[in-house]
Formats: structure tokens, C-alpha cells, sequence
């Protein structure tokens, strides 16, 4: 009886901290989507007002004022990035996963150092060679940027999980006829999609919501939906209605698209952690 009732009382608490929690990381994003149906005089009202009459005026900005021209740049940047890394990046993993001796440590480490440098210490010279290859402003410029970064970061990843599959499986291939792209392609990649796609969300992320290099980089025509939330803040004055629902629009695509493949990246992650 008392052992029942110790796991009842741990039960409880658990789910309540789980509460607690899922409220404290729920309300700001609650708050968010509400303002951006309020108006500027509700949104500023001190003492916030819970009760208003709801209004689509910041969500009309949204589709009729140009706005959606930076959410098409943010999506071309992450889908290139996807695209382009995972090309690059699987043959280049899987190359050192199977190297040996000190090329392999010291190869290793140059791709993790390069994007172990942050952002900021960059930016100077990324901006003066796209100014020198006259990309600023260009999609192509924030595209590149960000695989500097995606890249290295895939090669990791990927490196890391291939080392622990089975070389037999790539013998057994090799020994039917197939080539080695053949048994990278057929022995060592179905086992590895888990890995690869939680790799691919990533990227998204991170291009995604990626600001200090759009917002270096580009100025109006290529701007990212980061640099656009930026420079909708006015030098006297905030529109919070339209920056929140400009911000509630940024949000989402990233929570569709973790949500649908949430158990890939799941199983990936976990796969490559346990491994």
C-alpha cells in the first residue's frame, strides 16, 4: 500500500512539473500569436489586456505588403543548403569514416574547427569577399555562407554514424559486384536515412534562423525572414501586432516540418548517440 502511494505521489509530481514546464515554454508563444491579432493600442496597453476584439489588420501586412518575398528566400537558402550538404557532405563522411591514422584525426578536426568558429568572428571577411565577387544582396551570398557552416557540420554528424556500420555490409555488397559508390549507395545508406534526415532538419533549422550573416549580407532583395523581423523595427516606434505575426509565420514551417518527421529525427539522433 505505502509503495502504491509513493508511486501515485511521484506520479503527480512529475506530471506537474511536466505542467509547469510545458507552460512556461507555451506561454510566450501564446502571447505571440494573440498580440499578432491585436491592434498597436491593444498590443502596447499597460496593463496587458487579455480581453480585445481580435483583428486580421497585422495578418493582411503580411500577404499584401511585400513581406512574403524574404519567407521564399529563407525557403530557397535552407532547401539549397539541404540539398547541396547532404550531397557533398555523405560521400565526403563516409570517405573519412573509412580512413585510418593520423590524415583521418587530422582531417577530422580541420572540418570541426571550421564550424566551431562563430558567426560574428566571420562576418567581416565573408561580407568583403561577397562584395569582391559582387553577391551581395543575392541569394547565392547567403547561400554559400551558410554552407560553410551546414557543410562541416553534416560531415561530422555523418562521420560519426558511419564508423559504426558494419563494414561486412559493404563487403557483401562489394562482393555481389558492386561497386564502392555502389556500396555506399546500397549497403550503407538505407540503414543510415534516420541520421541523414534528422541531419537535413537541422540544416533547415539553422538556415532557417540563421541572422547575423543575412542580415550582414543582404539588404532588401535577398533579405531573410530574421533580417526582415529585424528591420521592421522602427528608430521611433514598433508595429509588435505585425513583427508578431511576422514572427508567428517564421515559426511555423519549422514546427510543420519537425513535426511530421519528428520520429526520423528521433531515431537518428538517438541511433548516433548510442552508437
Amino acid at each position: 500500500m505505502g509503495a502504491r502511494r509513493h508511486r501515485r505521489v511521484v506520479t503527480f509530481l512529475v506530471y506537474t512539473l511536466l505542467t509547469l514546464y510545458l507552460a512556461f515554454v507555451l506561454f510566450p508563444l501564446a502571447w505571440l500569436l494573440l498580440s499578432s491579432f491585436k491592434t498597436r493600442h491593444d498590443a502596447l496597453a499597460l496593463p496587458p489586456r487579455i480581453f480585445f476584439t481580435p483583428t486580421w489588420e497585422a495578418w493582411e501586412k503580411v500577404f499584401t505588403a511585400g513581406i512574403l518575398q524574404p519567407f521564399g528566400n529563407s525557403l530557397f537558402v535552407a532547401a539549397t543548403n539541404i540539398v547541396v550538404a547532404l550531397v557533398l557532405a555523405v560521400p565526403a563522411a563516409y570517405a573519412l569514416a573509412r580512413l585510418r591514422g593520423s590524415l583521418k584525426d587530422n582531417l577530422s578536426f580541420w572540418v570541426l574547427s571550421t564550424r566551431m568558429a562563430p558567426a560574428f568572428g566571420v562576418v567581416v571577411p565573408v561580407y568583403m569577399l561577397m562584395r569582391l565577387l559582387g553577391l551581395l544582396d543575392t541569394r547565392l551570398a547567403v547561400t554559400l555562407a551558410h554552407l560553410a557552416f551546414n557543410l562541416p557540420f553534416a560531415i561530422w554528424l555523418l562521420m560519426r554514424y558511419f564508423e559504426d556500420v558494419p563494414v561486412e555490409l559493404e563487403e557483401a555488397a562489394m562482393v555481389d559486384g558492386a561497386t564502392r559508390w555502389g556500396a555506399l549507395r546500397h549497403a550503407v545508406l538505407p540503414p543510415s536515412l534516420p541520421m541523414v534526415v534528422a541531419v537535413a532538419i537541422l540544416i533547415f533549422v539553422f538556415s532557417w534562423n540563421e541572422f547575423i550573416l543575412a542580415f550582414i549580407l543582404t539588404s532588401f532583395e535577398a533579405r531573410t525572414v530574421p533580417a526582415l523581423v529585424a528591420s521592421l523595427a522602427g528608430t521611433m516606434s514598433f508595429d509588435w501586432p505585425l513583427i508578431c505575426a511576422v514572427s508567428a509565420g517564421a515559426m511555423a514551417p519549422a514546427f510543420v516540418l519537425v513535426f511530421i518527421v519528428q520520429r526520423h529525427i528521433t531515431r537518428g539522433l538517438t541511433l548516433g548517440a548510442l552508437q
